[in-house]
């Protein structure tokens, strides 16, 4: 009797321990949760370079620009160092430039979060390629329901635990999304990132170039991570011939 006795004794003592630490755990990341934005706003540096933006009354504006690509909306302005920064948003510019990159202002685009696509109404995006064919680049700030699983998904790392999943590994990518106009268009195209999607997307897209077409349809290289380069081949072949 006295056997069973220590033995439930033990056993009640290793689950109240075990739930001592479960609540500890929990503890720790409801704290992480609630410091850890506070920590990184405060760690942020903005780094700005030389720059201009375009104002509403198409006036260029030459000084200093900070923009990392988190905020599709919105970067920092200063005619130079030491001023206090300003920010510019997208409906106050149509464009900056910062060194050789070039910005510009896009609207009536979508963009796909992990349950639904949601349209933005105006966003800078840079110009990777010209021609026939534009190509823009698009870095999309996290929503903050996104930044609530970020965190989580970062206290869970902290805190030692595996069980981050697939969930959290996908909030932790960068957004970018590139969009495709042909002159003479209205509406920007989203690429799709779906290999499936991609591959027949760009044929359509580019089959009035039909040796590129075939090119995407057939070789592996010529995918969404390579987008960039097929755009600019595609202009290239698509440029008028030189005049003698």
């Amino acid at each position: 009797m006295l056997y069973l006795y220590i033995r439930r004794y033990i056993t009640f003592t290793k689950h109240r321990n075990l739930e001592n630490i479960e609540m500890k755990k929990l503890i720790y990341l409801l704290l992480l949760i609630a410091v850890l934005p506070v920590v990184a706003k405060a760690a942020a540096k903005e780094k700005f370079l030389k720059g201009y933006y375009i104002d509403s009354l198409k006036n260029k504006v030459e000084g200093l620009i900070a923009f990392d690509g988190s905020d599709c909306q919105n970067f920092s302005f200063k005619k130079q160092l030491g001023e206090k920064s300003t920010v510019i948003n997208v409906t106050k510019c149509s464009g900056f430039g910062i060194g050789p990159r070039v910005f510009e202002v896009i609207d009536d685009i979508d963009f796909v979060t992990l349950v639904r696509k949601r349209p933005i109404t105006k966003a800078f995006a840079e110009l990777i390629e010209t021609g026939s064919v534009k190509l823009y680049k698009m870095s999309l700030e996290l929503s903050s329901m996104d930044k609530t699983h970020k965190i989580s998904s970062l206290a869970l790392q902290t805190s030692g635990s595996s069980e981050t999943g697939g969930l959290s590994s996908y909030l932790t990518k960068d957004r970018i999304y590139y969009y495709l106009k042909r002159t003479g268009e209205n509406k920007y195209l989203r690429v799709e990132t779906r290999k499936s999607k991609f591959k027949k997307q760009l044929q359509d897209y580019l089959k009035d170039r039909p040796e590129i077409a075939a090119k995407i349809a057939k070789n592996k290289d010529y995918s969404y991570n390579n987008i960039e380069l097929i755009v600019h081949a595609y202009n290239e072949d698509t440029a008028p011939a030189p005049a003698n």
